[in-house]
Order: structure tokens, then sequence, then C-alpha cells
């Protein structure tokens, strides 16, 4: 910002201060950002994050953690698309050829109007118990939304106890997506997004995983793997991320997570599922978590890919 210097002599530990004229300046700067209107009957704009915190640092108002400046999403690594692979695998949006496809674009279309209503970005998709095609539909359901342009779709395998979304894409996993959780990885080297297909697959990021965790539903309490999803919003920006997690009723894990995801879409597997079952698994999730899909099932996920 035109010629200010640094003092060297008024140091703080590692900290500089900037020169008075320099601070003058920015400050004046700042302050021409948060003016307020100057029409009549016109409300005043607040500050935006970016200015808020500049201001924060300038003032040297403790330590301040600058906006995410830098998207990520344009810089993850491409994976290809494998067309008769997936639908081998069931992920018939990929194709579109099954008619069935249509009601995962349905499903879409509801979701994103619930997400836009009520200001959602988190998805977890789960089941009573295993085999019910929860990884099935959390595929499906993300190649669909994929193909909205200008959304941001992100898949996570959090089935730290059996992940399968890998297999069902036929895509390696760069690693454990526990160590990601617990901020021994960047977001850049676990996700990843799919390349450039004829099927027309487009925004859609995958984070991946190729190992079970010994604990899981510890990690997925932990705050550690909040922050780092936290950052993930902020690095990427996506408009939706869909947790693919276990069976409800299996384990807790659906339970120690529920306070990191917004909204909760329940896969029922026909003839696997009674409604006793059902109602457990609403009841285990809690009543504040709302339950925007109930998703019966009919596809063999189990047969053709061994996840549930």
């Amino acid at each position: 910002m035109g010629q200010a210097q640094m003092k060297d002599g008024n140091t703080r530990g590692s900290r500089r201060r900037l020169a008075p004229e320099a601070r003058t300046e920015m400050l004046d700067r700042i302050a021409a950002l948060e003016a307020p209107a100057t029409q009549p009957d016109v409300t005043t704009p607040q500050p935006d994050p970016a200015t808020r915190a500049l201001r924060a640092a300038v003032l040297g108002e403790g330590e301040v953690r600058l906006p995410q400046l830098h998207d990520l999403w344009g810089n993850l690594r491409r994976i290809p698309v494998n067309e008769a692979l997936l639908e081998a695998n069931l992920v018939i949006t990929a194709s579109r050829r099954d008619p069935a496809h249509a009601a995962f674009d349905l499903l879409r279309t509801r979701l994103l109007q619930a997400l836009d209503e009520h200001g959602w970005k988190r998805v977890a998709i789960t089941s009573p118990t295993r085999g019910c095609g929860k990884t099935f539909t959390a595929a499906n359901l993300a190649v669909a939304l994929s193909r909205y342009e200008n959304r941001r779709t992100v898949l996570l395998d959090l089935d730290l106890r059996a992940p399968g979304l890998a297999q069902v894409l036929g895509t390696p996993a760069p690693g454990p997506i526990a160590e990601w959780l617990r901020g021994g990885t960047s977001t850049g080297t676990q996700l990843q997004r799919v390349g450039q297909n004829p099927l027309g697959i487009g925004g859609l990021a995958v984070g991946l995983n190729d190992r079970a965790e010994a604990y899981p539903a510890e990690l997925l309490q932990d705050p550690k793997a909040a922050a780092v999803l936290d950052q993930l919003q902020e690095e990427l920006s996506p408009d939706a991320v869909l947790f693919d997690l276990p069976p409800a009723l299996n384990h807790d894990d659906v339970t120690a997570f529920r306070d990191r995801y917004d909204c909760v879409l329940m896969v029922v597997g026909s003839g696997r599922n009674s409604a006793d079952q059902v109602r457990e698994a609403v009841r285990r999730i809690g009543e504040d978590k709302p339950i925007i899909g109930m998703i019966l099932n009919r596809a063999e996920e189990e047969r053709a890919s061994g996840t549930g």
C-alpha cells in the first residue's frame, strides 16, 4: 500500500508493527469499505468478514485468522471416469441409461430446495442396518447433483468401519481419511475432483478411504475433525456436502457425529428393515435433526459392490 515502511525496532516476538503513517492509511481504507450508504432510508451495510478481519489485524486485536482467499477447488487432483465400471457398480446416474436414474433427479431437486430454504449444507446419509444401499444412494445422488451448473458437491466416505465408496467409484483412495480428519493431511491431498468426461459429471469432489478406523465414533466426535470439516467449507465453498455414514443401529458413529451435519437422508432396505428399526434409527439420531427424506431402496447394492 503506497510507500508504507515497517519499523525495524518495534517488535513483539516474531510480530512486526506497521509504521504510524502506514497504519493510518490502512485504517482509512478500511473505513471507506465500512462507510454507510449515502442514500436515505437504506439500511447501513455491515462490513464483510474479510474487512472485519483486516481491521482486527491492523489494530493488533489478538491473533486473527485471516479469511481463506485461495479457492482450492480448481487445484484438486482430477480422477478419470470409468463408465463401464460405474454401470457395473450400479451408479445408474452416470450413464443415465437405466430409467431409475429419474428418481435420483427428483431426489436431488427436492434436496437442493430444502438446503436452500434452510441454509443447510451438510447431509448425513445413513440407514437403520447394513445392506440397505446407503452407499449406492450416496454415490448416485452425488453424481446427479454434480450436473447442476455452478453447484459444487462434496462426497465423503465416513463409514470408517467399512469404507466402500472407492470401490463403487473405481478410484483408489489417496490414503486413510482418518488421517485427514485428524489434521495430518491437507484437503488438497485427500480430496479429488472428477475429471472431464462425456457423461456430464461436473462439480463433484470426493474424499475416499482405503482402510477401516479402530476408533471411528471417537474420531467423528473429536473437535479436530470438526475443525477440518470447517476448513473444507472455507477452502472449497461447496453447496452440498454428503456424508456416507455407517448404519444408525449398528454402532454409535451417527450419533457421535450428529453435531457435524444439518439434516439426514434415511435409506431403508426393502425387505430388510422393519418399521420398528426405522423408528429406532430416527429416535437415536434425535428429533432436532430433520429427516428430509426416507428412501425405500429396492436395489441390491450389496450384490454388486459388497457395501451397504
